[in-house]
């Protein structure tokens, strides 16, 4: 027997199945008209019927349709009675067709229970009817319809699984968006984007284009990028998420216009009506602020009255600014001096030493308290950490100067007040006998009285100091060199002022007048800088210094830089053109400083850049001439080849394909390299005429004692090299080896070998002058610190008009050969070359000429030669070398 406890439970579960069996059969006849009317919302959502409304209509009709089928179910669900024991007994009776409907033992009572023995054998008789029961089942809600009713329901599955086959994979989309408005189906096109990311200003460059499809790589961006979307096509506004919405514009009834900055990564997705138009993972690369730190420790200029600065700057899309803050130590809210640092451009990581001139300013001689203070291109700002060191003085060795500076330092620190400052200017007066200062001192005092104009005392300390320098001069060098001094710089001034009103005006400060007066002023400055620098020459004179040129260069030392100050301040780069006028104010500045020694160095610099401009101009004629000798020698050798091939090829045209590589770039008017000769493939040399050979043996002569000239000139060139720069230019002996094998083939009628050794010779030429400049840049030709003079720009660089000899030699390895010499001859030298450096002309010494047009028959001969080149570098076979300069060369046709 069953367990009675057992089948207990398991009756109680079967009557909860049941009696959940019998309320879905009951709620049929609730719930069929409100789920028919949701059928039939599902077919038209299947047909898009509401997705054709508007949305507002959509909804309304979707919330009329739904809402009615809501109401009506639970206007039936609420009618439906609630189920009795008997009721659920029944049905499980009928489903696990048991006979004797036994479950109503469970319900029912012994007529007499009076005592606790009928009782208990009642209780035992359940049990066994329970455990006798044996499975029990519920069966499935089985609702009484009819006919109509169940055709009616057949009718709207077979229609809904027909719909939803011919439809497909868009059936579900269909059916959300028909009961989601608002939204669109899967079947309708996607809007079409066009979507990019500009990069911010602090961070130029070509913007970033992202697909419509999802992006493979996140694109990496600089923070503050901006993310502009163009959609067309769509019928609701876009929704954008991932970026900081910046503007939503509606362009016309289907488009629209998203724009949005990035400032963290993510994912930024663009939305619209439910569907993803565009997914696209994104990386932003944070803007920090730049790091700047001290490169060193801050300290005077030995011997100078300069202040080395030296910085170290970083960030990651550049820094704008740099300048230095100082301030008295243990003073926060006191005068602070701030020092631009001049930037070359916006770097991103540099590294420098500034050495402003900072004597004038009353700290100067002072230990001060230092820092950097940076300003990315983007804004951001930092500063390093203080520093404690001392600024450069400069010394006076007049008394009386000595004292206006102690007190113009005193009175721009707020230690004396000006009415004291005019006071002791009272008494300075009553101690020089120097009547140029009385006017001046007595200004000065006037401006520092109660009674003075508004802001008269605020140009006292620059009068004090042009006061101070002035004495100073006086007392070292005589009134007509103080004087000279003083006029430089008042016209330093003036330029100075021009410029930063120019600066001011902004593009007004580029009109005619405004450019028209700094020209002026810049010829003012010109003239006294001139006048100094006659004054200085003159001085050197009288101290036995003898200087190259002295008095008879027509040359003008500064126009160059007063043209490039123009040029800079007409473009609108004040900072630039400001930087250049410091330039010349420290070269004023030296030569105000300086000595007897100076002087001397001064002489032995320029006889030195004397000396190297005609080594250079040297060197270009050698190359000139070695040039000659090599044309001479092709012009030879082609024409004993033509005049030994037959009658009917000797139409000037040789058989390309037996032709040498390098014969066939000099065809094309170009210099091959001086190694394509030795790496080109071993083939028999082309047969030369006898008899043409001995007819040139008069010019071979000629070039052979021409050639001899040229190898005493290279080996004299090379030892005054050496003596000059104190180091060997080697390439010049083996240029002299070379011109020595050229000797010899020229001797044995051998024009191929000579057109070899001379190329070789023209290599080690243009090498010669490679290390020529290198010895010459590393100061060995006497140029003094840095490689250029302290006093006067380029006075040794040939501008006084002296005449470059030379041409455009033949190119090589390391270039053209004109690279020998220095900016000051390229000119005279490259205006035989087209803009590609290659040397202009056809033939031997005939040059092109703007009329000059290429017949027909040269321009089928360059095609041909141009196919026979690319064959060649088809050819694997052929040296490494040479198989590596036809491609270089191939890529310009």
């Amino acid at each position: 027997m069953a367990d009675p406890i057992a089948a207990t439970a398991r009756l109680v579960s079967i009557r909860r199945r049941a009696r959940r069996v019998l309320w879905w059969e009951r709620a049929w006849p609730a719930l069929r008209w409100s789920l028919l009317l949701a059928a039939f919302y599902g077919l038209a959502s299947l047909a898009r019927v509401p997705q054709s409304l508007p949305d507002w209509l959509h909804a309304l009709f979707e919330l009329i349709v739904l809402g009615t089928a809501l109401w009506l179910g639970i206007k039936g669900l609420r009618s439906i009675p609630q189920l009795t024991e008997a009721q659920v007994d029944r049905r499980i009776e009928r489903a696990s067709h048991l006979a004797y409907q036994p479950l109503l033992t469970l319900a029912d009572r012994p007529a007499y229970a009076g005592n606790g023995e009928q009782a208990a054998i009642w209780a035992q008789h359940v049990h066994r009817v329970v455990a006798s029961l044996g499975p029990l089942k519920v069966g499935f809600p089985k609702p009484e319809t009819t006919t109509g009713e169940k055709l009616g329901l057949a009718s709207v599955t077979v229609a809904l699984a027909a719909a939803m086959a011919l439809i497909g994979p868009h059936s579900l989309s269909r059916l959300h968006s028909g009961f989601v408005p608002g939204v669109d189906d899967d079947s309708v096109p996607l809007p079409s984007v066009q979507a990019w990311i500009d990069r911010p200003s602090y961070a130029p460059g070509a913007p970033v284009f992202l697909s419509q499809t999802q992006q493979a790589k996140p694109v990496t961006v600089p923070q503050g990028a901006i993310l502009n979307a163009t959609i067309t096509g769509a019928n609701g506004r876009p929704i954008l998420r991932g970026a900081t919405s910046l503007s939503h514009d509606r362009l016309d009834e289907k488009s629209w216009s998203e724009k949005a900055t990035l400032q963290q990564s993510g994912t930024v997705t663009l939305s619209s009506r439910g569907r993803i138009l565009g997914s696209w993972r994104v990386t932003v690369e944070p803007d920090l602020p730049p790091v700047v730190s001290w490169d060193g420790k801050p300290a005077p200029q030995k011997d100078d009255w300069r202040t080395s600065l030296p910085w170290h700057v970083q960030q990651s899309y550049g820094v704008a600014s740099l300048d230095a803050e100082i301030r008295l130590p243990g003073i926060s809210k006191g005068r602070t001096l701030r020092v631009p640092i001049p930037l070359d451009g916006h770097p991103k990581d540099a590294k420098g030493e500034a050495r402003p001139d900072l004597s004038s300013d009353p700290f100067a001689g002072m230990e001060v308290e230092g820092r950097l203070h940076a300003t990315s291109v983007s804004g951001h700002e930092s500063r390093s950490d203080a520093i404690r060191f001392r600024l450069g003085a400069r010394k006076f060795s007049d008394p009386l100067a000595r004292a206006i500076v102690s007190l113009r330092r005193r009175l721009m620190l707020g230690q004396e007040r000006p009415q004291q400052a005019a006071d002791e200017l009272k008494l300075l007066t009553q101690t020089t006998d120097v009547l140029a200062l009385l006017a001046p001192l007595g200004l000065d005092i006037a401006s520092l009285q109660h009674n003075a104009p508004q802001k008269a005392a605020e140009q006292v300390p620059d009068q004090l100091w042009a006061l101070a320098l002035y004495l100073d001069d006086l007392r070292r060098d005589g009134p007509e060199i103080a004087d000279a001094a003083a006029a430089v710089r008042a016209a330093q001034q003036s330029v100075q002022q021009q410029l930063d009103h120019m600066q001011e005006l902004g593009e007004k400060g580029h009109s005619l007048a405004e450019q028209e007066e700094l020209q002026r002023r810049t010829k003012d400055l010109k003239d006294a800088l001139n006048r100094r620098m006659q004054l200085l020459f003159q001085k050197a004179a009288q101290s036995g210094i003898m200087m190259p040129q002295s008095g008879t260069s027509s040359a003008d030392p500064w126009s160059d830089q007063m043209q490039r100050l123009q040029n800079d301040a007409s473009q609108g780069h004040g900072d630039e053109a400001l930087r250049k006028l410091q330039q010349m104010e420290d070269m004023a500045e030296h030569m105000r400083q300086a000595t007897p020694e100076d002087l001397k160095a001064l002489a032995a610099q320029m006889k030195a850049q004397e000396e190297a401009g005609a080594q250079r101009a040297a060197l270009h004629d050698l190359v000139h001439r070695e040039t000659t000798l090599l044309d001479h020698a092709q012009a030879r050798l082609s024409a004993a080849r033509k005049a030994a091939l037959p009658p009917d090829q000797q139409d000037g045209h040789e058989d390309i394909s037996q032709m040498s590589t390098a014969d066939l770039l000099r065809q094309l008017g170009m210099q091959p390299p001086p190694n394509m000769e030795q790496a080109a493939p071993g083939k028999p040399a082309a047969p030369t005429d006898p008899a043409t050979v001995a007819a040139q043996s008069p010019e071979r002569r000629a070039d052979h004692a021409f050639q001899r000239a040229l190898e005493r000139i290279d080996d004299i060139l090379g030892r005054r090299v050496k003596d000059l720069t104190g180091k060997p230019a080697t390439a010049f002996d083996k240029a002299k080896a070379d011109m020595q094998d050229a000797r010899k083939a020229l001797a044995d009628r051998h024009d191929d070998d000579a057109a070899t050794a001379e190329q070789k010779v023209l290599a080690d030429l243009s090498e010669a002058g490679k290390q020529m400049r290198q010895n010459q840049k590393s100061g060995g030709s006497g140029q003094g610190k840095g490689g250029s003079l302290s006093f006067i720009p380029s006075m040794g660089s040939g501008g006084s008009g002296q005449q470059q000899h030379g041409a455009a030699g033949q190119q090589g390895d390391g270039g053209d050969q004109p690279d020998a010499g220095d900016d000051d001859d390229g000119d005279e030298d490259r205006k035989d070359q087209d803009p590609l450096g290659r040397k202009l002309g056809e033939g031997q010494n005939g040059k092109d000429s703007d009329a000059h047009i290429p017949d027909r028959n040269a321009r089928d001969r360059a095609r041909d030669i141009e196919r026979e080149l690319r064959r060649r570098a088809s050819d694997r076979t052929r040296p490494q070398g040479e198989l590596d300069y036809l491609e270089r060369l191939l890529k310009s046709f």
